[in-house]
Order: C-alpha cells, then sequence, then structure tokens
C-alpha cells in the first residue's frame, strides 16, 4: 500500500470511529496530559495538528484567551465535525480540513505545535515535523506525545487472543514506528529542531468494571474487526472476553498503565 491509499484508508478509519471516538478514556486521559505540557499563554496562537475530536484545542484554549487563537487541523470530516460541536461558542476555536504534511498556513504563522497521538500514523513522519516547523515561529515549540510499550498491560494481549480465536488477525495502532523516546528525539533532530527532550511517563488508567474495558474496544481500533464478524459470531465473543476479564477483575475496579511518550523540541528558524 502507498503512503495515500494509507492515508486515504486511515480517513475513513477515523470518520467511521468519530462518534464514538471520545469514549475511549484513555486517549482524553493522554490528550489532556500533553496538553498541561504545552504551556499555553495569553495571546498565543497555537496549532493541534491531527486534532481529532479536538480534546487538546479546547484544553488550551482558556489559556491563550480571547486575544489568542486555537486552530485545529486534521483530514477526517467526521473527527473535525465532532470537534467543532464541542468547541461552539469559543471564538478564539476553529478547525480545518488538512493533511499533516501540506498544511494550508503561512510560514511561522504559530507560537506552537501539538500532536497528541497522531504522529506515528503518518507515512512520512519526517515530512510531518518538518511541516510543523515552517508554520513555527522562531523560538516557537513543539509537543507530541505517542504510547510506550506495555500500553495497559496485558488487556490489548487478551483481546488479540481472543479474536485469532475466531479466526481474524487484525493490525493494531503502528506505535512500533516511535519506539523510544531516543528515537522521537532524533526524527525531532533530524527535522531541524533544538533543545529537543523526550521521555516516558506512566500514567494510571482506571477501569471500573470490565465493561468499561469492553466500551474502550468497541469506541476505537480494537473494535474495528467486530464489524466484519456475523452478529452470533460478535456476541458470543463479547460474552466470552468479558467472562475473561470478569476473572481477571474478580469483582474490584482494575488500574492499568498507560506509558505515555512525550517529545518536545523549539524551532529555530
Amino acid at each position: 500500500m502507498n503512503p495515500d491509499e494509507r492515508t486515504a484508508q486511515n480517513v475513513r478509519l477515523f470518520d467511521t470511529l468519530s462518534p464514538y471516538y471520545d469514549r475511549m478514556g484513555f486517549l482524553p486521559l493522554t490528550a489532556l496530559h500533553l496538553a498541561r505540557r504545552v504551556d499555553a499563554r495569553p495571546g498565543e496562537a497555537l496549532l493541534d495538528v491531527m486534532c481529532g475530536t479536538g480534546t487538546l484545542a479546547l484544553a488550551v484554549a482558556d489559556a491563550v484567551g480571547t486575544g489568542g487563537r486555537v486552530m485545529g487541523a486534521d483530514l477526517s470530516p467526521g473527527m473535525l465535525a465532532v470537534a467543532r460541536d464541542k468547541a461552539a461558542g469559543q471564538p478564539q476555536l476553529s478547525f480545518v480540513e488538512a493533511d499533516a504534511t501540506a498544511l494550508p498556513f503561512e510560514d511561522a504563522e504559530f507560537d506552537g505545535v501539538a500532536c497528541a497521538s497522531g504522529l506515528f500514523f503518518v507515512p512520512d513522519m519526517a515530512a510531518a515535523l518538518r511541516e510543523w516547523g515552517r508554520v513555527l515561529r522562531p523560538g516557537g515549540r513543539i509537543m507530541f506525545s505517542s504510547f510506550g510499550k506495555g500500553m495497559m498491560g496485558d488487556l490489548p494481549g487478551r483481546w488479540r487472543a481472543a479474536l485469532g480465536g475466531v479466526g481474524f488477525h487484525p493490525g493494531f495502532p503502528p506505535l512500533g514506528r516511535l519506539p523510544s523516546p531516543d528515537a522521537a528525539a532524533e526524527l525531532l533532530r533530524e527535522a531541524g529542531f533544538e533543545g529537543v527532550t523526550a521521555e516516558i511517563q506512566n500514567l494510571p488508567y482506571l477501569l471500573p468494571t470490565p465493561q468499561d474495558r469492553w466500551n474502550d474496544i468497541q469506541a476505537g481500533m480494537e473494535g474495528v474487526p467486530l464489524a466484519s464478524l456475523l452478529p452470533e459470531v460478535r456476541r458470543q465473543l463479547q460474552t466470552d472476553h468479558l467472562a475473561e476479564l470478569e476473572i481477571l477483575f474478580a469483582g474490584q475496579p482494575l488500574t492499568v498503565p498507560i506509558p505515555v511518550l512525550l517529545a518536545a523540541g523549539v524551532w529555530l528558524g
């Protein structure tokens, strides 16, 4: 599959997921964690690239105030529709359909660029980072997030095994494209950023019940294979997996790790 086909496939996927995307509790958790690190300031112009449903953009909008602006950019019309609904009544917030590697903005237009859990979907990550640098003013800052190894403990592995039991072996998000802080830092340096930092921070993610885990599966990429299964197979898979989770939870909430990779740099122009 060539890069254009992969991008088009991703757009179709996220359009399909957009009505349910915010139900995945760990995604708002990590986007808000990144937003706090962005250090938004009054009057600034910030870009949330690959903004999805706009969680990060909304989180920094109050900080920039009515004298600033926050722009969200994404290729998925479905995701942008959700973001615009959530941002109604906030004039400093706007959203545009745009490719992360070909942004419709002037050079040096923004004080900061942020991307929550999106860069690893871009076929050419280096080209995306160079483009994000182009729209930054000298001294402008960039920050993006990804996920480290061990995300959610053994829950994803259990779900993959369950899908394998019904003959389905799907691909999951290409997190391995940013395998470590060192790899993320090197990408930023190669794209021309200075003062680069990258680290893993482990966030605790509380799942009160097995049903909450199932809700995460249904709302995100893990649940995409469900649409391809016969209804009776899908129902039985749900029943069996929830039964397995009941044993794991043992009647108690379950806390699993979300290792968030945070990478940052400064554009000197």
